[in-house]
């Protein structure tokens, strides 16, 4: 399934704030989700540019949960770098 870019950080977001505290982790996410899709526009499989509008392919909605899981991991491990090489 694709979701356009616009839906999958308002999704990912709304995840993020079920963790006490976490506005400017979800701030922060949205930030450099943005620049992970603008440095790997064209050249990810994944981020799908159709008339102008940007998606990204997902597995399913259960993948939304595992990338804000996953962000917090990342966090308390100090791994964030990482974290978007994976992406």
């Amino acid at each position: 399934m694709k979701l356009p870019i616009t839906e999958v950080i308002e999704n990912v977001k709304d995840e993020l704030l079920c963790y006490e505290g976490a506005e400017q982790t979800a701030e922060r996410w949205e930030k450099e989700f943005l620049q992970w899709v603008e440095d790997h526009k064209g050249k990810d499989k994944d981020i799908i540019v159709d008339g102008g509008q940007v998606s990204l392919k997902i597995r399913d909605e259960e993948e939304i949960f595992e990338i804000a899981d996953s962000y917090m991991d990342a966090l308390d491990e100090g791994s964030v770098k990482h974290y978007w090489e994976k992406f």
